[in-house]
């Protein structure tokens, strides 16, 4: 039983039930300020949100240590600055200010303009509560809505963050169907790519409908000739070989567009031409189907230049699960390891977790090489010698035995024949278009000297279209040429890989430790899957199949002696 003298008065417990907290100030006010896009007559901007709130700081004398804004919407969850607040009430990490000082105080009362700076979703807003309930948060002042922190003063909380939220997703809502059904309508919000035209409704400038336009057919070419490889500017030249010709109102008037490969590339990427119609980029971009829309609306399909998937091929870096597959990828670093060292934080999230590699330089004034995460708040490093040891510990493990010896020489050579097969398949089909592509450049060749010397010369215009012709099948039989020695190349190549790869696969951990940069970096692109940094060390290394199944398994070796070569590789009847 708790002492008499400090047991609360029965008359202090009736007056104060449900309102612990009434009157009670933070000790470190935090004000924080926010812009959207969803303004309206309540939302001051920024500038005027700090001023008012302020105001009310020093009518109620109360402590401000920082002042926070921020211009991104509050219908998500996810706002950096307003999480960091959050984070920093709660203990887990410092406010993300200048000033060191106030780095070491811990939050735990908000001034804002109005309880929707603070959240439009429900997951803000349920922290918030929860926040308040366990006391992490003591209290709010808003320069426009009255809180007191008790049961009753949270409920009406509750409903002022549940009517932001509904007045959000209202706005939201209209605004789509907006621009949805104007979309519906044809009454496009953006200009539509030239392989379209819209009919229009007599006295009205609205749109009524998309139709196909003239240049329809020549735009399924252009996504054709890109398919096939050509670059914007062979597209671009190909189209004026054509005739092709874009007029576009310009001061009252319909001028001629330039065609260029900066034109081809705009409207290349328009996902309009397989149906698709996306919003004007924003917080929330939204997509219609055109292709679905039309039949119900019209009672016509929509011409569509290209399917889904050969738009998906040209623009693969507009799809989450292609993105980046157009270019060859390129080693942003030539560092070992680069791209496959993770921060942990980030890996558990999967999101992208990748640390940079860089050599600062250390106290004695020579490069020190590490790999930082510079978006953990504080960042965290580790020297590369510290991860590369961690690495020849992991590639220690790594046990052949006999059985899965034999799979890999097996496996590997098959795959090298599946590959050498692809590769004399390629050959044949370049050596075909090397032979078209000549055939092509001696008729364009006879044709221009006939333009030039015939007995009715062509005009400049026409002689020099003939001319850029020629000019196009020379360089296409230069590339193929190019092609085809690259392709030889690689075969060659492709027969040394196998026989490094076995090589490598009995001795990895003695060739890992004496091993030069670059021929660490071409080793790790072979074994290493990734290696997972926690703080300041290496929490885990993981290698690719069937290296990882190796370094996991208990058996020994046959006993064979340590020969830096393995011997009988190279074809699998004399291995098995």
């Amino acid at each position: 039983m708790p002492f008499i003298n400090e047991l609360p008065d029965i008359e202090e417990v009736r007056l104060s039930f449900g309102r612990r907290s009434l009157g009670q100030d933070a000790k470190n006010y935090v004000i924080y300020c926010r812009e959207s896009d969803d303004r309206d007559e309540r939302n001051k901007s920024v500038t005027d949100q700090v001023s008012l709130c302020e105001d009310v700081a020093r009518k109620y004398n109360l402590n401000v240590i920082a002042i926070i804004t921020e211009r991104m919407s509050a219908r998500s969850y996810g706002r950096p600055r307003f999480t960091n607040i959050l984070k920093a009430m709660k203990g887990e990490e410092p406010l993300d200010v200048k000033d060191k000082k106030v780095q070491k105080l811990r939050p735990d009362g908000f001034i804002a303009w109005h309880p929707d700076r603070l959240a439009r979703n429900w997951r803000d807003a349920g922290e918030i509560i929860e926040m308040l309930d366990d006391g992490t948060l003591t209290d709010m002042k808003f320069v426009m809505y009255s809180f007191h922190n008790d049961s009753s003063g949270k409920e009406h909380l509750a409903r002022e963050f549940a009517r932001a939220k509904g007045y959000s997703d209202h706005l939201q809502d209209n605004v789509m169907r907006g621009l949805i059904q104007a979309e519906q309508q044809g009454k496009a919000t953006k200009q539509i790519p030239p392989a379209f035209e819209t009919i229009k409704a007599k006295g009205s400038p609205d749109h009524l409908k998309i139709k196909a336009s003239s240049l329809h057919g020549q735009w399924r070419k252009v996504y054709l000739w890109r398919l096939e490889g050509k670059t914007y500017e062979e597209i671009a030249d190909l189209l004026i070989e054509e005739g092709y010709e874009d007029r576009r109102m310009r001061k009252g008037k319909y001028l001629p567009v330039e065609i260029n490969a900066k034109y081809v590339g705009r409207h290349i990427m328009n996902p309009l031409h397989c149906g698709l119609y996306v919003t004007e980029s924003g917080k929330e971009p939204r997509k219609a189907d055109l292709t679905k829309i039309y039949p119900e609306v019209f009672g016509d399909e929509f011409p569509v230049v290209v399917s889904l998937e050969e738009f998906r091929q040209v623009n693969p870096e507009l799809f989450s699960d292609t993105a980046g597959g157009w270019k060859p990828s390129s080693r942003r670093t030539d560092y070992p390891l680069a791209g496959k060292v993770l921060c942990a934080i980030f890996y558990k999230q999967k999101v992208n977790a990748t640390m940079t590699a860089n050599s600062p330089k250390g106290g004695s004034g020579k490069a020190s090489p590490r790999f930082s995460c510079q978006r953990c708040k504080p960042s965290h490093s580790l020297h590369m010698e510290e991860i590369y040891n961690a690495v020849g510990e992991k590639l220690k493990k790594v046990k052949i035995t006999p059985r899965m010896h034999k799979l890999m020489v097996v496996t590997e050579w098959e795959r090298y024949k599946r590959d050498k097969e692809q590769m004399n398949t390629e050959g044949k089909r370049l050596l075909t278009l090397k032979a078209n592509a000549k055939r092509d450049m001696t008729e364009a060749e006879e044709t221009l000297n006939r333009m030039k010397y015939g007995s009715k010369p062509a005009t400049k215009q026409e002689i020099k279209i003939q001319e850029r012709v020629l000019t196009r099948y020379q360089e296409d039989v230069k590339n193929l040429n190019e092609k085809i020695a690259k392709l030889d190349e690689d075969g060659i190549q492709r027969y040394y890989d196998l026989d490094a790869f076995l090589e490598l696969a009995k001795n990895a951990f003695r060739w890992w430790k004496k091993a030069t940069p670059e021929q660490k970096r071409q080793m790790a692109d072979i074994l290493i899957s990734n290696v997972v940094i926690e703080g300041n060390k290496v929490a885990s290394v993981s290698l690719v199949e069937p290296f990882e199944e190796c370094a996991n398994n208990d058996e020994t070796l046959d006993g064979r002696d340590g020969a830096t070569r393995t011997r009988d590789l190279l074809l699998p009847k004399q291995a098995l």
